[in-house]
């Protein structure tokens, strides 16, 4: 048996991950290749078996990592699996066959599926997940949220080449999601020396060898071109080609997937949504998204760091999350009015959280009493997410009803998440007041992404210490009955804060060719998870 001990303080490691879920910084270097034109001819990009798709920009690298924007998610979802999913049922099972975890919460054990394997015929193994973690060690400067729990060192047992025990030095219930966003490097192909990844070029080439269902055929300036294993370990593609180009979002998207040049897109309207309804040329298909959109006061603002709870009540108060839905989205097919912090793919949400009820008199009331009436604030959002933009504009509408003045300022995904993320003592802290954001997608039985924001581990939040403290316990909690107490708690405290406005949970509904099928085979977004579900005919 092979025993390792890696003892490390767990800081920003977990935070990184976190909020790269959120659609962390989108790079714009991309590779130098053949002329796009000519690798839709060369790949055969409209032939049968072929699933084409849209990118808003082509991310540097196809190296799988925490750190992924939606795209980056995308173009590597292909070519590399996780070991396991969470999913509103549970885990759903790639790399690994099984996770065994024990009645207290402290011992992980991760059963490697025996028939999986490398692209180039290596087997895949506990090495590879050791590995793999060992290069975020080094990555990060030492402490990683695999290898440490609240600053106690975390055991790694390798049993066999097919089995890994991790033991935790205490319970904490998002360990599964830490495990479930892991996406293995292979070792062999790095002589099992991470220091040899950075800089490698290893993850920029097509001879990269991958645990997908796809191998990469082309890397292009503005393409992607990935090619089926017909002896992949979970059964063989029915789509034998994926091809992701750059095309852009918005009518240009529009216009390409209607000219049969990608073969699905998202509909983020009501417009949309009854224009492809109506149509026999298409199929629908609709997943709940598991993302939280809400509205992030910042307690570092110039303006807001001066402003009391009660006009951070007032602000809330003032918000009709209604017409925001009706004015943005159009329908509550797309969107309806979230209640609580957690979303509703998540056990430990509580269905009976009150949420924030619109009350115009009482906002104008709060608003001249704290001084908040009279003031401008600086809205940030991230102009290149759905929605985002005119979320803005209403929110900007409705506050002036109590007399604040809202500048908005949207930003490219590049710009958005440092800003928006940043740290206290940061230049950028208290250059804006509030912002939208969406939460990375939140299901299984732990609290997932929120702990970083309750705890203020993310950024500064500005819960208080005892919410933090009340959810570093939560996160102790076995027994199933306790802990849906504690949460319940919690989400009603985060609220009574005032500093998260809970404002939509979303469906993330597809359009696709008539000729394609099974896009809602996985319910994990952004998509897709597991390509063996995808038909084309």
């Amino acid at each position: 048996m092979k025993k390792r001990v890696m003892s490390f303080l767990l800081t920003s490691a977990l935070a990184v991950s976190l909020l790269a879920g959120c659609g962390g910084k989108e790079a714009t270097e991309t590779n130098t290749g053949t002329d796009p034109k000519e690798t839709e001819e060369k790949s055969g990009a409209r032939e049968e078996g072929t699933f084409t798709l849209a990118l808003n920009r082509m991310p540097a690298s196809l190296q799988p990592s925490a750190q992924s924007s939606d795209d980056q998610v995308s173009i590597t979802r292909p070519i590399y699996e996780p070991l396991f999913a969470e999913t509103a049922d549970g885990f759903e099972y790639y790399l690994a066959e099984s996770v065994d975890i024990s009645d207290d919460g402290k011992t992980y054990t991760i059963h490697v599926n025996k028939d999986a394997d490398w692209s180039d015929g290596e087997p895949f193994t506990a090495q590879d997940i050791m590995f793999t973690i060992d290069y975020g060690v080094l990555s990060y400067g030492g402490p990683t949220s695999f290898t440490a729990i609240n600053g106690k060192e975390v055991t790694f047992n390798q049993v066999d080449d097919k089995t890994l025990e991790i033991v935790l030095p205490e319970a904490y219930d998002n360990y599964a999601r830490t495990l479930a966003q892991f996406y293995p490097m292979p070792s062999h192909a790095f002589d099992d020396d991470p220091s040899k990844i950075d800089d490698s070029g290893y993850f920029n080439s097509p001879e990269m060898v991958t645990s997908g269902a796809y191998t990469v055929s082309e890397i292009n300036e503005d393409s992607l071109v990935f090619k089926a294993r017909e002896d992949f370990y979970r059964g063989t593609p029915n789509v034998k080609t994926v091809v992701m180009k750059t095309i852009g979002s918005g009518s240009t998207r529009q216009l390409a997937f209607e000219n049969g040049e990608i073969d699905y897109m998202r509909l983020t309207t009501a417009e949309e949504l009854k224009t492809y309804s109506d149509s026999e040329q298409y199929n629908l298909y609709s997943v709940s998204e598991a993302r939280l959109n809400y509205i992030q006061l910042n307690p570092n603002g110039e303006v807001m760091s001066t402003l009391s709870k009660d006009a951070r009540k007032a602000l809330f108060l003032a918000l009709n999350c209604q017409d925001i839905i009706e004015f943005v989205y159009g329908t509550d097919e797309l969107a309806v009015p979230a209640n609580s912090l957690l979303t509703p793919d998540q056990s430990i949400y509580n269905k009976d959280c009150k949420g924030y009820a619109y009350d115009l008199e009482e906002a104008k009331s709060l608003a001249k009493s704290s001084g908040l009436q009279g003031t401008t604030l600086t809205y940030i959002y991230n102009a290149d997410r759905a929605n985002m933009e005119a979320v803005a504009t209403v929110v900007q509408q409705q506050l002036a009803e109590i007399g604040v003045t809202v500048n908005l300022e949207g930003c490219d995904s590049a710009t958005f998440f440092p800003r928006f993320f940043t740290k206290a003592d940061s230049e950028q802290a208290s250059t804006w007041d509030l912002g939208t954001n969406g939460w990375d997608s939140e299901r299984g039985t732990n609290c997932g992404q929120s702990v970083s924001y309750f705890t203020n581990r993310l950024c500064d939040c500005g819960f208080s210490e005892e919410l933090s403290d009340l959810v570093k316990q939560a996160l102790t909690i076995t027994d199933e009955n306790e802990k849906q107490k504690v949460w319940n708690d919690i989400q009603d405290k985060a609220l009574e804060e005032y500093w998260e406005y809970p404002l939509t949970y979303t469906n993330y509904i597809m359009v696709s060719q008539k000729n394609v099928t099974g896009l809602d085979g996985s319910g994990v977004i952004p998509e897709f998870i597991d390509y063996l579900k995808i038909n084309v005919e």
